[in-house]
């Protein structure tokens, strides 16, 4: 007796569903390599939506932020070394504990917020002012806290 038309579908479906659940190299590379989502799919979906890909600013902009963290970094432990005092009193302490937790905790919570914002990219704050503007405005604020720092160091 052969299975009706119906539940051959429907098993089909079933094993289809189980395939998509199941963890396996296939997942892995699909999901590094094959074609992502790279726009809403409806106008209104604009505005607080995710998507898989972002494009290539979104990635400069957060590469930037977090070499310009490093910089900070380097140049706040240089500061301090000729004199200069944390005003930061989180990173004051973790400075006086520890410098390594102290490089750690400012690489860490950066990088955190790079995906955070880099997720939210779509997002709008308070329904006033887009992510991706908070995101793309870091850049030059870290560049002149870095121009600062430089300032202080030319003065020592």
């Amino acid at each position: 007796m052969e299975p009706e038309t119906g539940e051959m579908e429907a098993a089909a479906a079933e094993r289809r569903d189980d395939s998509r659940r199941r963890f396996s190299m296939e997942t892995i590379v699909g999901a590094l390599f094959k074609q992502r989502r790279r726009q809403m799919r409806r106008d209104q979906d604009r505005i607080n939506s995710y998507i898989d890909w972002y494009g290539p600013w979104p990635l400069l902009a957060s590469l930037l932020i977090i070499a310009l963290s490093f910089t900070d970094a380097l140049l706040t432990m240089i500061l301090l070394n000729n004199g200069a005092m944390e005003m930061n009193v989180l990173m004051d302490w973790l400075i006086k504990k520890d410098i390594r937790t102290f490089a750690a905790a400012k690489m860490a919570v950066t990088g955190l917020a790079m995906v955070v914002l880099v997720m939210h990219f779509n997002f709008r704050v308070y329904r006033i002012i887009a992510v991706r503007y908070i995101m793309y405005a870091l850049v030059p604020v870290y560049m002149l806290l870095i121009a600062h720092e430089l300032n202080m160091l030319a003065q020592i």
